[in-house]
């Protein structure tokens, strides 16, 4: 299995000091170091505009996918690895509709069966969907199968990218075969999320400030 060259790594030590000292809460995220190992590290959120929470009639449903990197990245790309893993948003064909569940389920549909992703599955499909008062429950049912624990982050951060870019979901639980898709990519049992993690907006959208693509 290859090593990926240039691993992604959110430590901003005076961000987390000035954090500590003004008790801020610090976001925690699962990240490879230079070995290759997952390792906890934690960073500031960024100051975000305020969260939209409704779509207009007509707008269309937004998915991630892996954008290949002989191209030119659409605005909105985020990295998860630099030269390697960039997710990028793009318009489906479908409108968003009065039933926000429906709606998550066809922007999962369309990011899974997207051809461009960067990892292969196996009978993997969309057992539940739902919900209420802001909260999305996604049960997924299959398997994943990428080059490396950084792969499967790629794909954990393309799944909660494109949750989150309904505006009506504030929090969601995801999970894969009964456990969190944040454990995906996380190979010590230290560093492993409970299986009913609740993912947040304001967690989301601090990891897209902070690794929103920008030109050279």
């Amino acid at each position: 299995m290859n090593k990926l060259a240039k691993p992604i790594i959110f430590i901003f030590l005076f961000a987390g000091i000035l954090a500590a000292c003004r008790g801020l809460a610090l976001t925690p995220s699962v990240m490879p170091d230079e070995t290759g190992e997952m390792v906890v590290v934690t960073s500031l959120p960024a100051t975000l505009p305020p969260t939209v929470t409704s779509v207009s009639p007509g707008d269309q449903i937004v998915f991630y996918y892996f954008a290949p990197l002989t191209e030119p990245f659409p605005e909105g790309s985020v990295v998860v690895m630099p030269e390697a893993y960039i997710l990028a948003p793009q318009l489906s064909e479908s409108a968003y509709t009065p039933d926000t569940a429906a709606d998550l389920r066809t922007s999962l549909d369309y990011m899974l069966s997207d051809a461009r992703n960067g990892w292969t599955s196996t009978d993997l499909e969309i057992l539940e969907t739902s919900f209420r008062d802001g909260h999305a429950n996604i049960i997924l049912q299959g398997e994943y199968f990428g080059v490396g624990d950084v792969t499967l982050i790629a794909v954990k951060m393309q799944l909660l990218l494109t949750i989150f870019a309904n505006p009506a979901v504030q929090t969601a639980t995801v999970t894969l075969n009964d456990d969190t898709i944040g454990n995906l990519g996380v190979s010590n049992s230290l560093y492993a999320f409970p299986a009913d993690y609740v993912f947040t907006r304001v967690e989301i959208e601090a990891f897209v400030a902070e690794n929103l693509y920008v030109s050279p």
